[in-house]
């Protein structure tokens, strides 16, 4: 009984995060000035029980070690978290993190998917 339900909560879990990640991508491809803003802050202390700021802060070593202590399906929408709120309030200090995580976890899991290659690509093309 236990394992369905740390199951059903890491599945929920994503659920709400992928909800969440929709709105913030919708609101950068979009650049729909007429939405309402998506306070990406909201999505540090909800989903990661971070605040941005404590996040922002964290050296190479340290985001690892954040890595190493979320479930492996809370690594990449961190990343991705990371990577839109450096695009739309273009910070470079977000899209290295972000670029780190990704292929960070690439490395350690072994699987890499060609959505996360354009990420990547997305996040160098910002970074020159």
């Amino acid at each position: 009984m236990g394992i369905r339900y740390e199951k059903d909560t890491i599945l929920n879990w994503i659920n709400e995060m992928g909800k969440f990640l929709r709105l913030v991508v919708g609101k950068w491809e979009d650049f729909d000035e007429s939405q309402a803003p998506v306070d990406i802050e909201t999505g540090y202390s909800d989903f990661f029980k971070r605040e941005r700021g404590d996040l922002l802060v964290l050296g190479e070593d340290e985001l690892k070690q954040l890595a190493d202590s979320l479930e492996s399906e809370q690594v990449r929408p961190l990343a991705l978290l990371f990577l839109y709120d450096g695009l739309m309030n273009k910070e470079r200090i977000l899209l290295q993190k972000a670029k780190l995580l990704l292929e960070y976890q690439a490395a350690k899991t072994g699987n890499f998917s060609f959505e996360d290659f354009g990420h990547l690509a997305t996040i160098d093309k910002h970074l020159k």
